[in-house]
């Protein structure tokens, strides 16, 4: 069986916390139950996970799920794993980014507002300084909504973090924006 990250969430939870069920697992992990039932069996027969006894409280279920050595190095190998995968993820988003806001330099579109989450607009900005564009970051809006207080003269364009380009355009219909100054990110 390859391990993947609920596997790896499973492990961690194990790890982090006592738990007694699997259904407080389900719950801790977000898992389904019937997935962290199988997953839980597998773990068992392959040595990753014990069964511990305690009944010091009569009022406890009498046993806790417990990882072993061999799932604590499990845990370890997924985490590097997991990390590795994520940064190289980071590293082609960043990427694509760089190529799209580099496209908008080509077109001579300096003053941007970027509508999106904040933590998105800051990884938009930190792009914009490590790849020296000829780009300025003017504004922000959470929601399109917001690009109504920004005077339309004051922007060349405004990214859209979420919609396609038929979004774009229903939205410059809605604000009354000029055709092709709202440009989804993506």
């Amino acid at each position: 069986m390859k391990l993947t990250e609920n596997h790896f969430r499973i492990l961690d939870t194990l790890y982090r916390q006592e738990i007694s069920t699997q259904r407080q697992l389900a719950e801790q992990t977000g898992i389904s139950l019937g997935q962290v039932n199988y997953v839980i069996k597998s773990f068992l027969e392959k040595g990753l996970v014990k069964i511990g006894n305690f009944r010091k409280n009569p009022h406890k279920i009498g046993y806790v799920y417990l990882l072993t050595p061999k799932g604590i190095e499990a845990k370890s190998r997924l985490a590097a794993r997991f990390v590795m995968t994520k940064l190289k993820e980071y590293n082609e988003i960043r990427e694509k980014l760089a190529d799209r806001l580099s496209a908008i330099e080509g077109k001579n579109q300096t003053r941007i507002i970027f509508i999106g989450p904040a933590v998105v607009k800051e990884l938009v900005d930190s792009t914009i300084r490590e790849n020296s564009l000829n780009l300025a970051l003017i504004g922000h809006c959470p929601s399109w909504r917001g690009l109504k207080d920004y005077d339309p003269d004051s922007f060349d364009t405004a990214l859209l973090f979420e919609g396609s380009s038929r979004d774009a355009r229903r939205i410059e219909q809605q604000i009354e924006l000029a055709s092709g100054k709202l440009v989804p990110l993506w």
